[in-house]
């Protein structure tokens, strides 16, 4: 049985993924902001015969409990095989380029936050000697495009952290 831990858990791309997963009968630990959707993807999965679901509402922004996500979803689980980082948002360019709190601020939940989550669960996999690390990036960090340059700030740097990682693990 996979135990799999799902960060930005409602993203349409992870509940695609949680279904196969749970189709199979897998674990899984699932994170996200919004409980109420939380709540429904957990029925959801459950219905669909995955072994076991948690569901945690957090702010990927409370860069304090990343340390400890790993050892909660083990405990919830019984271990932790694989991680998906999906979480993330697709800004108004345009605001953010009129606002730069609001660009700040994306930044933080669509690089920032998935470069700290990378370098706690990575720490933890490497200490334990396996795991997996998959991460939602885009073709969107592949060069400077007028209409989404701040989004694909954050995906180029999340791509660019990711070939890092690879060579470090």
């Amino acid at each position: 049985m996979t135990r799999l831990m799902i960060v930005g858990a409602t993203s349409a791309i992870a509940q695609a993924v949680a279904r196969l997963y749970a189709a199979e009968g897998a674990a899984l630990f699932l994170l996200a902001r919004d409980g109420d959707k939380l709540a429904a993807v957990t029925a959801d999965l459950e219905a669909r015969g995955a072994e076991r679901v948690a569901g945690l509402v957090m702010d990927v922004l409370d860069y304090d409990r990343h340390a400890r996500l790993a050892e909660e979803a083990e405990a919830a689980l019984g271990g932790v095989d694989a991680v998906l980082v999906a979480h993330g948002t697709l800004p108004d360019q345009a605001a953010c380029e009129r606002d730069w709190d609001l660009a700040r601020r994306e930044l933080e939940v669509n690089a920032v936050s998935v470069l700290s989550l990378l370098t706690h669960l990575a720490n933890h996999f490497e200490s334990r000697g396996r795991g997996t690390l998959a991460v939602i990036s885009s073709v969107a960090g592949d060069r400077g495009r007028r209409s989404n340059y701040l989004y694909g700030t954050a995906k180029g740097a999340v791509s660019l952290f990711l070939q890092g990682l690879r060579n470090r693990l």
